[in-house]
């Protein structure tokens, strides 16, 4: 430890305020405790002198005329500087052999590359074929899904650069969490704000539609605001324009082909359902409390690995006493 480092103790050690002199066998316990706590945060080497360094510290500081404030213990006052420590050490950027995700799964049949399991890393450049997309789950649990004929490069933790083509991305059901997925392309930037949203990029053209949620675009300069439900269009040379999207459109279908698969093994059928009713851009409705209570009771086995989410759902309820329909926007469950 610096003589620095015993400084930064000494004065945090003062919030206390001028308190009643302390027994010396316990000071030299509570500044053991200190240092030890100190050295770990901060990975400072040990040394002898630092008790005897900080101490001096403390009491020249001490004997300065200080107007009492609090009352607090010194034992509290330590644990502000353990507190203290922690937060000032630098947050470490991701090293280059962290992998930031992860291939789930790649529809293209005759595809050798990018297959399931393979992991990603910074700089990694993804590129599906003609034949299928491929369905990717970052480390913080975004899913990001590749259309067909579609490059991108992870160029880092919560960014994709997309070079061509179209992806979608569904960040989790936390509206306004503390970090965003940004995905830049030649033509702009999109930044999540909690939702599911797809970006398409070809020609110059940049083409955002938002399933759930909002996402902000910066394009030319300019910025525009997409939300549920919306079909952002920018062109060069023409206005911003925007159309109707319902979540459930047709629109989303290469989306759902690319969903991961949902491990229902000791799931309860309810969170199944709502698994499924996310995936298809439906609102999930019950006829009754009573109905989903007994699906969340209701504990799931088995597999549904090689379904799409609608598929998932009738192979599912039909080993049940639960009966659905669609109406809609709407999955409605009911029962015989």
């Amino acid at each position: 430890m610096s003589e620095r480092d015993d400084q930064a103790i000494a004065r945090l050690l003062q919030l206390a305020g001028n308190s009643e002199p302390i027994d010396t066998g316990i000071e030299q316990r509570v500044y053991a405790a200190v240092r030890k706590e100190w050295q770990a945060s901060t990975s400072q080497p040990d040394d002898a002198r630092v008790y005897q360094r900080v101490r001096r510290e403390w009491h020249k500081s001490s004997a300065r005329p200080r107007t009492r404030r609090w009352g607090m213990p010194l034992a509290i006052a330590a644990a502000a500087v353990l507190a203290v420590a922690v937060v000032l050490q630098p947050v470490p950027e991701t090293p280059a052999n962290i992998p930031l995700g992860e291939i789930v799964r790649n529809t293209d049949a005759t595809a050798r590359a990018h297959r399931a399991g393979e992991r990603i890393y910074a700089g990694t450049t993804i590129a599906s074929g003609a034949g299928g997309g491929i369905s990717i789950m970052l480390a913080d649990g975004e899913s990001v899904r590749l259309d067909r004929e579609t490059t991108v490069v992870v160029a880092g933790r919560e960014r994709l650069r997309l070079l061509d083509g179209r992806v979608y991305a569904d960040t989790g059901n936390l509206v306004y969490r503390d970090r965003a997925l940004v995905i830049e392309t030649g033509s702009g930037t999109v930044t999540d704000v909690g939702t599911q949203f797809a970006v398409d990029s070809r020609g110059g053209s940049l083409d955002v539609a938002v399933r759930e949620g909002r996402v902000d675009v910066v394009n030319d300069g300019e910025k525009h605001v997409a939300v549920a439900g919306e079909r952002l269009l920018l062109e060069p040379g023409r206005d911003a324009s925007v159309i109707e999207l319902s979540p459930h459109d047709d629109y989303w279908g290469w989306v759902s082909d690319l969903a991961p698969a949902y491990d229902i093994e000791n799931r309860s059928l309810l969170e199944f359902l709502r698994w499924a009713a996310r995936e298809t851009g439906r609102e999930l409705v019950f006829e009754n409390n009573e109905l989903r209570m007994a699906a969340m009771k209701t504990d799931l086995h088995g597999s549904v690995e090689n379904f799409q989410p609608d598929e998932a759902i009738a192979a599912v309820l039909a080993t049940t006493n639960f009966r659905y329909r669609i109406a809609d926007d709407r999955i409605v469950i009911s029962s015989d």
